[in-house]
């Protein structure tokens, strides 16, 4: 599955709303078994199945994070009641670099 593909079924889960972040397509090439690795977990959290990362951190916003590999994420958001607003795939430095823009990481840099 391609790309514009695997987005186009995520917004058939979430809606059309759903925004991807500029390196969506490049990782998403690397996903291996998408349909049962990602669009099932799509679903899932659509179902509210899983449950999202503690809201007294994050305030309006929801967090969901899942490792696709070694080193690839994804990581949802959404508003609290607007829907998925949000998908975004990177590798481990793009889920640093986001989750402490979000606040859910301190700095893993030493001094």
């Amino acid at each position: 599955m391609n790309a514009e593909e695997l987005k186009h079924k995520i917004q058939d889960i979430f809606g059309k709303q759903v925004l991807f972040n500029s390196e969506f397509d490049y990782y998403a090439e690397a996903i291996k078994n998408i349909e049962d690795n990602l669009l099932l977990w799509c679903r899932l959290i659509k179902e509210r199945k899983i449950k999202p990362i503690s809201k007294s951190i994050l305030g309006s916003k929801v967090v969901f994070i899942k490792k696709m590999g070694s080193s690839n994420r994804c990581i949802i958001i959404k508003l609290r009641n607007d829907g998925v607003q949000e998908v975004h795939l990177g590798n481990h430095d793009y889920y640093n670099q986001l989750t402490k823009e979000l606040g859910l990481k301190q700095s893993s840099k030493t001094y």
